[in-house]
């Protein structure tokens, strides 16, 4: 069964929009960063908080971090591809130019340390919401030019960095042996949830995304080997992505 169920949708017009949603504001939303950084975890949640200037509703009354005059931070949202499709419609609809997530991910190539960077240059397309935005045949990517203002911003931070491809589905009990094995052998970086929503919505929208990884733990074909650290090393990586999007957009 391919996806989407009901033929070719892509030029149809939806019944209603992220602008319906802005809309619906009234034309009380705060003025949207031009970049806007998407997150999961809750340490990188607190970390933006304790670094924001102004913390505000926005589309329905999603909380945003305001952490540089072009750079806002949104979490606590919850996890997966359609529910960070959803919120970067948002965010794009009302006003963001540049969309870019910072996730923890799982590692399917055990030589990378745990302190280094994964930047993802494309996703590997294995879960059902980019397909309402782009057909299957497309490749959904990073936009390159932000790749290397991460890449340079990570960099100077003394964050070692690594592109690549990486695996993006949703169906965390179904991640199974014979798949880990095989991207690994494909020298695929990386897996995470939300990726190739992340990037299809903003391929479809018309704007920039980039996608930053820190490993949180390693997948092989044999065992899985949680990162065994008492504290993560995401929240270190939050300052250098604000600084190559605050350098990206200006």
């Amino acid at each position: 069964m391919k996806i989407p169920n009901y033929g070719d949708k892509y030029d149809a017009p939806a019944l209603f929009s992220p602008e319906d949603a802005v809309d619906a504001h009234g034309g009380a939303l705060p003025d949207m960063p031009k970049a806007v950084i998407l997150g999961f975890e809750d340490e990188l949640r607190s970390a933006a908080e304790n670094r924001a200037t102004e913390s505000v509703n926005y589309v329905r009354s999603q909380e945003l971090q305001l952490l540089d005059e072009n750079v806002g931070f949104i979490g606590g949202f919850g996890i997966g591809p359609t529910v960070t499709g959803i919120v970067a419609e948002n965010a794009i609809a009302a006003g963001a130019e540049v969309v870019c997530i910072l996730c923890g991910c799982a590692g399917l190539q055990t030589d990378i340390p745990l302190t280094d960077a994964i930047l993802p240059t494309r996703a590997i397309r294995d879960e059902g919401i980019s397909y309402h935005y782009l057909p299957g045949d497309e490749q959904v990517e990073s936009t390159p030019e932000l790749t290397d203002h991460l890449d340079s911003a990570l960099a100077a931070a003394g964050i070692e960095t690594h592109r690549g491809p990486t695996w993006s589905m949703g169906a965390m009990y179904r991640e199974t042996i014979p798949e880990i094995e095989h991207y690994a052998n494909e020298g695929v970086l990386s897996l995470g949830m939300a990726e190739a929503s992340l990037l299809a919505v903003a391929a479809y929208r018309g704007v920039d995304a980039g996608v930053v990884h820190q490993i949180g733990d390693y997948l092989t074909a044999d065992e899985w080997v949680p990162n065994s650290d008492e504290q993560s090393t995401l929240p270190s990586m939050l300052d250098p992505t604000i600084e190559a999007l605050r350098r990206y957009v200006s």
